[in-house]
C-alpha cells in the first residue's frame, strides 16, 4: 500500500514566512515614501492654485489679498477661516506677499512646509520647501536643497 503525503513541512511554511517578512521589510518603507511625496504634490498643487489665484487679485487689486475668501478658486477644504485655510492635510496662510502650506498637526520632528513668495519687477517666483524627520526626502526629491529647505524648480 502507497502513503502519499499531503501538506507542507514546517519547513516550507517557515521558508515562504522569512520570504514574505523580507519583501514586507523592503517595500513597506517604499511605499512610505510615496505616500509622503503624493501627500506633497498635492499640496504643492493646491499651493499653486491658491498662489496664481492671489497673483490674479494682486494684478486686479495692486496690493496683494490677506484672505482666502475673496479668491477665484476653491479647494475641497476642511476649514476656511479666511486668513487660514486647511485642506488635505495641509494648513494654508498668507505670509506678505505669499502663501505657506505647512503639514497639520505637525509632530516636532516630523513636518514638512511649502512656501511660495511673489518676485516683483518680472524676476521668477521663489517655491521652497523646508522639512525635518521623515519628509526629508520629500523635499530633496523636488529641487535644489541647501541646509534644509530647498528650491523647487
Amino acid at each position: 500500500m502507497i502513503h502519499k503525503k499531503f501538506g507542507f513541512t514546517l519547513t516550507e511554511l517557515l521558508t515562504v514566512v522569512l520570504i514574505l517578512a523580507i519583501l514586507t521589510s523592503v517595500a513597506l518603507p517604499q511605499y512610505r515614501k510615496s505616500i509622503y511625496r503624493a501627500e506633497a504634490a498635492n499640496a504643492l498643487i493646491n499651493l499653486k492654485s491658491l498662489y496664481d489665484s492671489a497673483k490674479r487679485a494682486y494684478a486686479m487689486n495692486s496690493e496683494f489679498p490677506t484672505s482666502f475668501n475673496g479668491l477665484d478658486v476653491k479647494l475641497l477644504t476642511d476649514e476656511n477661516t479666511g486668513a487660514t485655510l486647511t485642506s488635505g492635510g495641509f494648513k494654508f496662510e498668507f505670509v506678505g506677499k505669499g502663501i505657506k502650506g505647512c503639514r497639520y498637526p505637525a509632530a516636532q520632528t516630523d513636518t514638512l512646509c511649502l512656501q511660495v513668495v511673489y518676485a516683483s519687477g518680472g524676476k521668477r517666483d521663489v517655491y521652497t520647501c523646508s522639512a525635518t524627520g521623515k519628509y526629508v526626502s520629500v523635499c530633496e526629491s523636488m529641487g535644489t536643497c541647501t541646509g534644509g529647505t530647498c528650491v523647487i524648480e
